[in-house]
């Protein structure tokens, strides 16, 4: 366990499909930046989309694909204030 430090604005919790795509320092840069460039009225869970959307493979089916981006991705972000 580690204590939540002051400068800690979010959490991200993910399974490894995730994992699979992103290190935990990319996932973090992607979330800070995202959230830095969020219009007012576009929802939270748009963050989340996107890097869904980013990460999943273009075509599993496509004999090139290494598998990267198949597997089950789910993705929660937690804001703090």
């Amino acid at each position: 366990m580690r204590p939540r430090k002051e400068a800690d604005s979010f959490l991200v919790i993910a399974c490894d499909g995730i994992w699979d795509c992103l290190s935990s320092a990319e996932s973090s840069t992607w979330v800070r930046d995202a959230l830095k460039e969020r219009k007012a009225d576009e929802p939270k869970e748009k963050v989340v989309g996107d890097i869904l959307d980013e990460i999943i493979a273009d075509d599993a089916n496509n004999p090139e694909c290494d598998g990267t981006g198949t597997d089950n991705m789910t993705c929660i972000l937690i804001e703090f204030d």
